[in-house]
């Protein structure tokens, strides 16, 4: 039996920044966004006694060794040996998108791989248990510069309201009507800036503003956005009505999350943000923390042809809104794969 979570990656719409506890501990903390039906899949199949080895990770490099303290990949490595796993296990990894793109697939990874671990040892979760495991793994085990959004998105899929204060963490999901959910996924484009980066070099002078409390109010007005948004899309009769309305409010949480760190944005991704507008974008902003990665544009889906065409197909990305969170799939080797 081989065993595979699927995991989505995110878009943080609203309120990235107030996610992180430097912020949050003193202050309210919200963030609104959805996951995409784009995921990251990570496969455990169980080894017979007769391979040479213990361990074969799979994933941008090879590992194959025989003690959990000699596996290479931090996650891997911290939660294996957190959960006393010791059977043999080859587990291969595969992604939609390119990590470090700003999708949260850091985040993903974590949940999806504490997802199938506790799965393959017969241990039931709730969504939140299975977001502040992972939480707890970045943050605390392995001292990862992250917000918590990300863990929280990764887990409990669709679109989702989070709020922060202190120890406590409230989700209000944002239940459209499945419909008016498609509806609202094909005003979103997301374009590829073609940079790769690491979140923590971004991240640095960010969470030393905010330690700092220089950046408190571009983070209050991030926070009251989510408000403003919120309201947008649940007082909304039409559901093509609300992108339009949050365009605005997309455009000012984007001037504003500039301002809290110099690396969020450079020239080159200035161009490409006003390249999309001119070729029909609405307004947008570039998704994770900055520095690389993918904008997320919002289009009118009568352009989108003409947009995706102009901005280049090979760096356009059409997304919908994934529903279902960390989710496991099973297969038999000999059968067909079940949900």
């Amino acid at each position: 039996m081989i065993f595979t979570s699927r995991t989505p990656l995110r878009v943080s719409l609203f309120g990235g920044g107030t996610d992180y506890p430097e912020y949050f501990r003193d202050n309210p903390g919200a963030a609104l966004g959805f996951t995409i039906d784009k995921y990251i899949y990570i496969s455990a199949l169980p080894l017979t006694a007769m391979v040479d080895y213990r361990f074969r990770l799979g994933y941008s490099r090879i590992e194959t060794v025989d003690h959990v303290r000699d596996i290479r990949h931090p996650v891997v490595r911290t939660v294996l040996a957190d959960e006393a796993a010791v059977e043999p296990t080859d587990y291969g990894v595969q992604a939609d998108l390119p990590a470090s793109a700003g999708l949260g697939s850091s985040s993903a990874f974590t949940v999806g791989f504490q997802n199938l671990v506790w799965h393959m040892a017969g241990r039931c979760c709730t969504k939140m248990e299975l977001a502040r495991r992972a939480i707890h793994v970045e943050r605390e085990m392995l001292k990862e510069r992250v917000g918590v959004q990300d863990q929280l998105h990764a887990s409990f899929g669709g679109l989702n309201r989070f709020d922060f204060r202190g120890d406590d963490i409230a989700v209000r999901p944002i239940d459209l009507a499945p419909d008016s959910l498609d509806a609202l996924g094909r005003w979103f484009v997301l374009v590829y800036t073609g940079i790769k980066r690491h979140a923590s070099e971004v991240l640095d002078e960010q969470i030393k503003n905010t330690s700092e409390k220089k950046r408190d109010g571009e983070l209050a007005a991030m926070r009251d956005i989510v408000d403003a948004a919120e309201a947008v899309i649940r007082g909304a009769r039409d559901p093509h009505d609300i992108a339009p309305a949050l365009a605005p409010l997309l455009a000012e949480s984007w001037r504003l999350k500039r301002l809290l760190s110099s690396k969020v944005s450079g020239s080159e991704i200035d161009d490409l943000y006003h390249a999309c507008l001119a070729k029909g974008g609405l307004a947008g902003k570039l998704c994770g923390a900055g520095g690389g990665g993918f904008l997320l544009i919002i289009v009118p889906p009568e352009r989108k042809p003409a947009f995706i065409e102009a901005m280049g197909r090979r760096r356009c990305v059409d997304i919908a809104i994934d529903r279902a969170g960390s989710t496991i799939l099973q297969a038999v080797a000999q059968g067909v794969g079940s949900e």
